[in-house]
Parts: C-alpha cells; structure tokens; sequence
C-alpha cells in the first residue's frame, strides 16, 4: 500500500517512474527486495493508476500518514484497498500510543461507538466508522492504545483491524472487550 502510495503521488508531481524506483528500493534495501521491476512500476503508471478512482480524502489521509511516519518512524499504519483501489480500512498507531499500551495494555476495549455527537449528526462522512482501541491508566482514566476507520462492520473488517493492530504492538492484549 505504501508504494502504491508514493507511485501515485510522485506521479502526480511530475516525478519520473525510474526516480520513485529508485527511491523505493532504497527504502526496501535494494531493488530484489521490492518484488516488481521498473518496468512494472511503469505499466501500473499507465495501466491501473491512470484510470484509478481513489478517493481524494483518502489520498490525503495517506500522504498525512507517510508524513508522520518520516517524522517519528515508531508511527504505525496500515490500509487496506480493495483490488479497484478504494478504500476498506485503515489503522494507526502513534508512538505516545504503543507507549500507554506497554504500561496499560492488559485489557482493551475495541469501541465502535463513535458515530455520532451529542447532538445526533454522523461524525464520520462517506459512511465510514470510526474505531478505537482504548484502555484504563493507572488514574482510572480512558487512555488510546490506537484508532481505526472502517468501511462496514462486517467481521473481516474488525478482524483485520485487530490483526494490524496487534502487528503493531507485537503482542495481544489479556483480554479485549468489544461493542459487538
């Protein structure tokens, strides 16, 4: 999803194919471990992306995520595209996150609740659902472990949220409490 990503905008910005090649192999430590050659970054150029309808928020939100993972690289997330390019899920994870869920992270409560605000208006557009990952600190207050967007809540949805999540955090919580 990532090198998706960066094709896509540094073709937007006049950026040649062999240069976003290049720097793709140099952030996976070398061209062999990319799994595509340039000439295959070419053809998704002008065959897919071309004709792609990603969704402009979603492009933003991306590019928004690959800023915050330049700056702290403890920055955590994964999206989740479906095979025409539009969007299903998304999950991150900032670095003060991961941090509480070491300290605080014996329970987890996934909390799918946030659709609307007090007064009744949908908070999330494009029918998306906003999730969290949240637990207790040691002064009983609410603390985030992590958030999610979700495109349904079917449960392969939550199932890979969860899975992302806790490739994240490298370990699953003792007990996870969920609003389903």
């Amino acid at each position: 999803m990532h090198a998706k990503c960066m094709i896509e905008n540094n073709d937007e910005d006049g950026i040649q194919p062999n240069k976003t090649f290049l720097a793709l192999a140099n952030e996976y430590g070398g061209p062999s471990n990319l799994g595509y050659s340039e000439k295959d970054l070419r053809n998704y150029i002008t065959a897919r992306l071309r004709t792609s309808n990603v969704n402009v928020d979603v492009r933003e939100m991306i590019n928004y995520f690959m800023r915050m993972k330049d700056i702290n690289p403890n920055f955590f997330y994964a999206v989740n595209l479906d095979d025409e390019c539009k969007f299903r899920r998304v999950v991150w994870v900032d670095a003060r996150y991961r941090a509480s869920y070491e300290y605080y992270g014996d329970v987890v409560s996934l909390d799918s609740t946030y659709s609307t605000n007090k007064y009744g208006l949908v908070t999330m557009g494009h029918g998306l659902l906003f999730a969290s990952f949240v637990g207790v600190n040691h002064h009983g207050k609410s603390t985030i472990f992590g958030c999610a967007l979700l495109g349904n809540e079917k449960i392969p949805s939550y199932e890979w949220v969860f899975l992302q999540w806790v490739k994240c955090m490298g370990t699953a919580p003792q007990r996870i409490i969920t609003d389903q």
